[in-house]
Parts: structure tokens; C-alpha cells; sequence
């Protein structure tokens, strides 16, 4: 039986609301069994015994950093990879995901954040499946970058690494946010204008047409469905 566990870092009560949302949004269209754990404000998640999904979310914190999670959650993701059970991780959470398999070295800084909307080319994947020339949000200032033979990379675009998949399981990271829809997307991308001076000088927008998100919940659904 499915059942998944959303393991969410994030620090501010409306950016953990506006993730679960969208995962939710996905897992009750697929019709599986979640739970929702934000770490340091749930007492504890149940053994790993009980799932066969994991989604790590986004977080305010660096990968590369040691945070009050790091260990809690490097262990769970080594158990899960150990089990063979299903992993996707999402921005922060696939630059941890790299650290933890990888090594501290494979997250590096971006000498230009990557914040707005860009095109990625995929690879022929299931994760991919039914989705063409996508346009992803982007919100992340770290990026993966030398990754070892285990990792294979199935998406790019021109700034950073976009997606991985670890040997040939169903163990993958994506640097963009699929969970989000463009009211979400705002949110997020204001903050940074507001906070970040340079904002203008690295927020991109290649979405010429707002049609064309609609197809990014796959990214959820695929890997749910696995």
C-alpha cells in the first residue's frame, strides 16, 4: 500500500502551509495516504516502515550548512535509499539529497541566484512522462554541480543542474518547484524582491505563456504514481 511522507525544513508558517498545499493538491488527485511533518514542530514522524514515499521540501537554509535537521533527515533519506523506497526532492531538498549520497562538495553557491520562471530540457524519464518543453519555477541561490557516476543527470537548463535521478532507482531531486501554482509563485518571488536588492539584475522570465504550467503537477503525479 502507498503511503507518503512530506518531510518539510521550511521556517515560516505561511511558506510550510503554501508547500503542503501544493503536495496535497497532488496526493488527493492520485488518492494516496500522506502525512505531513514539519520538522521541530511535529513531535516525531512514524518509522519509515510505513511509508514507501518521501518528499523532502524546499528550505529558507543552505544544503551545504549544518542545520538542526541535518542529521535527523540524513538518516531518514539513507533509509529510504537503503529500502529501496521512493524519494523526490525538491530544491533545497535536491541539493541535500546530493550532499548526503555525494558529499558536502556537490553543493556549491551560484555566483547568480536563479529566481523567476525558466525552460528546461528533460530527458526521457518516467518522472517525465506527458510533459514537453517545460517552463519551472526557479527560487534557489545553491546549486548541485559534480556529482559522482551514481547520479544521473536528466535535466539541465543553462544556469545549473535540474534534475537527478540516483543509479537507477526511484530516488530523485529537482531543482525547481513543481508544488507551486503562480499565486504561490508570486509570494515567494516578492519576498525576494523586496528583501534582495539585485533581484532585478537575476530574476528571469521565460513563460511566455501561463497555459503552459499546467503540466508541471506531473512531476508530482509521476512520481506518486511510481
Amino acid at each position: 500500500m502507498k503511503k507518503l511522507l512530506v518531510y518539510n525544513v521550511m521556517e515560516f508558517p505561511e511558506k510550510i502551509r503554501l508547500f503542503n498545499l501544493g503536495i496535497g493538491r497532488e496526493v488527493d488527485a492520485v488518492g494516496i495516504e500522506e502525512d505531513f511533518y514539519v520538522y521541530d514542530k511535529d513531535k516525531t514522524h512514524r518509522s519509515i516502515a510505513a511509508y514507501s514515499h518521501l518528499i523532502i521540501s524546499g528550505s529558507e537554509a543552505s544544503a551545504m550548512d549544518e542545520s538542526p535537521w541535518t542529521e535527523e533527515l540524513s538518516r531518514v533519506v539513507l533509509d529510504f535509499v537503503a529500502a529501496d523506497k521512493k524519494i523526490l526532492a525538491i530544491c533545497y531538498g535536491h541539493q541535500f539529497l546530493a550532499r548526503v549520497l555525494c558529499g558536502k562538495k556537490c553543493v556549491v553557491k551560484m555566483p547568480v541566484p536563479e529566481y523567476g520562471y525558466s525552460k528546461i530540457k528533460i530527458t526521457d524519464n518516467k518522472l517525465f512522462d506527458g510533459i514537453t518543453d517545460p517552463v519551472v519555477l526557479e527560487l534557489h541561490y545553491d546549486a548541485v554541480v559534480d556529482l559522482s557516476v551514481d547520479f544521473g543527470v536528466i535535466a539541465t537548463n543553462d544556469k545549473s543542474i535540474q534534475a537527478i535521478q540516483y543509479k537507477d532507482m526511484d530516488v530523485y531531486g529537482v531543482q525547481f518547484h513543481p508544488e507551486f501554482d503562480q499565486k504561490a509563485a508570486k509570494i515567494f518571488l516578492d519576498e525576494t524582491r523586496r528583501c534582495d536588492p539585485a533581484f532585478p539584475d537575476f530574476y528571469k522570465n521565460e513563460l511566455a505563456d501561463a497555459g503552459k504550467l499546467a503540466q508541471n503537477r506531473r512531476f508530482i503525479r509521476n512520481f506518486l504514481m511510481m
